[in-house]
C-alpha cells in the first residue's frame, strides 16, 4: 500500500513539474549591450500593465524605459549599434504610453530623451482625473497630437539605429533614410 502511495506521489510530482516546464513559454529577455534590451512579450508583463507588446528597452537605476516601441520585427546588434525594424502596432503603443503616464514607475517608466511625445499636449495632463476613461481619451489625443507616433502610423513599417556610446537614437526612419544613416554610420549590420 505504502508503495502504491509513494508511485502516486512521484507520478503528480513529475506531472506537475512537466505542466509547469512546459507553461514557462516565455521568451527571456536579450541583453543587447550597454543597458540595452530586447523584452519579448511577457505574460508577466501583460499581468501587471495589460501590454501585450515587445519591445527595446533601457534599463536605468533600475527602471525600464522604452526606447523603440511595439512590434519590433528584427533586430541586430553588436558592440556599437543595434539596428530595428519595427512594425509599428498603435493598440500595443496606446496601451504602454497610457501606462507609463498614467501608473509611472509600476513597471515602465517615460523619459523624454528616447520616447518624444508631444510636451506642449502633455503638460495638459489633469491629474486630478483618476479613471479610465480620461486616460484612455488623453493617451489618444496625446498620440494624435505627437509628429513622431503619426510617422510611425504612416510609415507602418520603421527603421532605428541606436548608437549604444552615445546613447542616441535614430528613428523612427524610413527605409532609405535607415540605408543612408547606416551608410554614413559604417555599420557593418543586415537583417539577413
Amino acid at each position: 500500500m505504502r508503495t502504491r502511495i509513494t508511485d502516486k506521489n512521484m507520478f503528480l510530482s513529475l506531472f506537475i513539474f512537466l505542466f509547469i516546464f512546459s507553461c514557462s513559454e516565455s521568451e527571456e529577455e536579450i541583453n543587447l549591450g550597454n543597458n540595452f534590451y530586447y523584452i519579448p512579450f511577457q505574460e508577466i508583463i501583460f499581468d501587471v500593465t495589460s501590454f501585450g507588446g515587445n519591445g527595446i528597452y533601457q534599463l536605468k537605476n533600475n527602471e525600464k524605459i522604452p526606447v523603440v516601441l511595439s512590434n519590433i520585427d528584427k533586430y541586430k546588434y553588436n558592440s556599437e549599434f543595434i539596428i530595428i525594424k519595427q512594425i509599428f502596432d498603435m493598440e500595443q503603443t496606446s496601451l504602454l504610453i497610457e501606462n507609463m503616464i498614467f501608473l509611472p514607475k509600476t513597471y515602465f517608466t517615460y523619459d523624454k530623451n528616447y520616447i518624444l511625445l508631444n510636451e506642449n499636449f502633455l503638460s495638459k495632463l489633469d491629474t486630478s482625473k483618476d479613471n479610465s476613461i480620461y486616460s484612455q481619451t488623453f493617451t489618444h489625443q496625446l498620440l494624435e497630437n505627437t509628429s513622431s507616433i503619426q510617422k510611425m502610423k504612416t510609415n507602418k513599417e520603421n527603421y532605428y539605429i541606436i548608437e549604444k556610446k552615445n546613447l542616441k537614437i535614430n528613428g523612427p526612419l524610413t527605409k532609405n533614410e535607415f540605408k543612408e544613416i547606416k551608410k554614413n554610420l559604417e555599420i557593418n549590420l543586415s537583417f539577413e
